[in-house]
């Protein structure tokens, strides 16, 4: 190929995870492809989709396929969930000749999405190579929350054959089984690996050594926190990615310190989380133990559970024990943990290496 490969990438806007799955990926083929041109459609703010892709894209704003409604990070709208579904299932013929003629005009060379089923569906019917990336699919999440309602069979029937539609679904682990999608392909954990600076994090923060940090991180959905019953404990600080709401001492402003969000991360001791793939994966593969919500009714949860458990450690706590701030013996036994080899992120580089081979193929 004599001009410059070009991508387009497709995120959908479901919190951040989809796009912590893409962007290292991304970022290890720009070095790769130099020249790559990269366009990169999504609902995301194109702040946050800048803050994680280090190459320079075109940015089209579009969301490019419905995502739940969500009462809080972890909790979610079923019946506007089933709404938002219903409608756009209603007008997705005519969706998808939008995006049919998207593509003729942008004219890429090949489709990345994680996770739209739709423009996957597009691309085949234009026929431009397209690979899904992945670990998890929205008819999998469909089916669980939504499969019981009146004509879900037809739904789940039309984002499965978008699915089976892309020349291969890229699967990182830990990742549903997806038995009804025969392109599925497993890749090892995707996930940025930080700089671990303890002693410097400490120094800003103007704690003793000994002091341990647990960063806050229950995703990119806005949701209130049981601030007023948070656990006050002599010798742990509360890190959280954006100023609380409430002013305590042991409450820090993660955006307020000058170390990177990944660096962060690697520095800390713990992570308070629940289950999605870029927190676990980030956490774990940068060695990091997990204090979890209980999620039981979200897919993947048993696989990134059992995953955590097997390559690093992890507690969970319920939603009472977290909305009543009862769990800092939880936490003070997941701090003495002995600590487990992390699992190297190899899916980045398996996944960068398929698609240069496809963006490059003359």
């Amino acid at each position: 190929m004599s001009r410059a490969p070009h991508l387009l990438l497709a995120i959908s806007g479901h919190g951040y995870g989809h796009l912590a799955q893409c962007a290292p990926v991304i970022n290890t083929l720009a070095d790769q492809l130099p020249g790559l041109r990269l366009t990169l459609m999504s609902g995301l703010p194109q702040a946050v989709l800048a803050g994680r892709i280090e190459t320079e894209f075109t940015c089209i704003p579009a969301e490019t396929d419905p995502v739940l409604c969500m009462h809080s990070a972890w909790e979610v709208d079923v019946p506007a969930s089933r709404a938002v579904f219903r409608e756009f299932h209603q007008r997705r013929a005519a969706v998808l000749e939008e995006m049919r003629a998207q593509l003729r005009v942008l004219k890429p060379d090949l489709v990345l999405a994680n996770i739209p089923w739709l423009l996957l569906a597009a691309a085949a019917r234009e026929n431009i190579p397209a690979v899904a990336l992945c670990s998890l699919n929205w008819a999998a999440v469909f089916s669980s929350y939504l499969g019981a309602s009146h004509g879900a069979d037809d739904i789940h029937e039309q984002m499965l054959a978008g699915y089976q539609a892309a020349d291969v679904f890229l699967a990182p682990e830990p990742a549903l089984p997806m038995p009804e999608l025969p392109n599925y392909r497993a890749l090892g954990p995707v996930a940025r690996l930080g700089t671990r600076r303890c002693t410097a994090l400490r120094e800003e923060l103007a704690v003793a050594e000994a002091t341990r940090v647990v960063l806050v991180g229950l995703g990119g959905i806005e949701t209130d926190l049981p601030l007023g019953n948070w656990p006050q404990l002599d010798d742990v600080v509360w890190v959280f990615p954006v100023a609380p709401d409430q002013a305590r001492a042991d409450f820090v402003d993660g955006s307020s310190l000058h170390l990177s969000m990944i660096d962060l991360l690697a520095s800390a001791d713990a992570v308070l989380t629940k289950p999605g793939y870029g927190t676990y994966t980030e956490a774990v593969c940068n060695g990091l133990p997990l204090l979890t919500l209980a999620r039981p009714d979200w897919p993947e949860t048993v696989y990134l559970n059992a995953w955590a458990q097997e390559h690093g450690n992890l507690r969970e706590i319920s939603l009472q024990q977290f909305n009543t701030g009862r769990y800092a013996d939880v936490l003070a036994s997941l701090l003495q943990s002995p600590k487990k080899t992390p699992p190297p992120p190899t899916g980045i580089q398996q996944a960068a290496d398929l698609l240069a081979a496809r963006l490059t193929r003359s």
